[in-house]
């Protein structure tokens, strides 16, 4: 029975050694984009303009700055892993003429940041009765 219990703390240690540098595998996002509709992070309204995306610390927690106003918000992204390369961008679910902030990549690496939706986007998504409809906003080159 020693032996077993042994043998299993051996092999979870190996395998906490093994994913824990993946976990802790640095990232920063440094992204510019000319966002030209008015839109919500969390339950944060946004004016259409230029903003600056950064990530904060290595637990996924980004700002949305506007570039010219200097108003920010913090929002928690979930990692996910890109099965292509694509150039940064953001991605938006959209229902009727409300625009919520969903994905972001950065175009250095290939992990895609992914936000909960909020309840205001849940109560958005309710009342407009369909699936979301993302659409894509290509983001300028840093």
């Amino acid at each position: 029975m020693q032996k077993k219990i042994f043998a299993l703390i051996v092999a979870l240690s190996f395998a906490v050694s093994l994913v824990a540098p993946a976990l802790a595998y640095p990232f920063t996002v440094r992204i510019r984009a000319e966002i030209p509709f008015d839109f919500m992070v969390g339950s944060k309204r946004l004016p259409k303009g230029e903003y600056l995306i950064e990530s904060l610390n290595d637990t996924g927690t980004l700002t949305i700055r506007n570039a010219k106003k200097g108003k920010a918000v913090n929002f928690m992204t979930i990692r996910g892993k890109m099965m292509e390369k694509p150039k940064s961008k953001l991605v938006f679910h959209r229902y009727g003429d409300q625009y919520f902030l969903a994905r972001v990549w950065d175009g250095t690496s290939d992990t895609v940041l992914k936000l909960d939706k909020s309840k205001a986007e849940k109560r958005a998504a309710k009342l407009a009765k369909k699936e979301e409809n993302p659409d894509e906003v290509p983001v300028n080159d840093k």
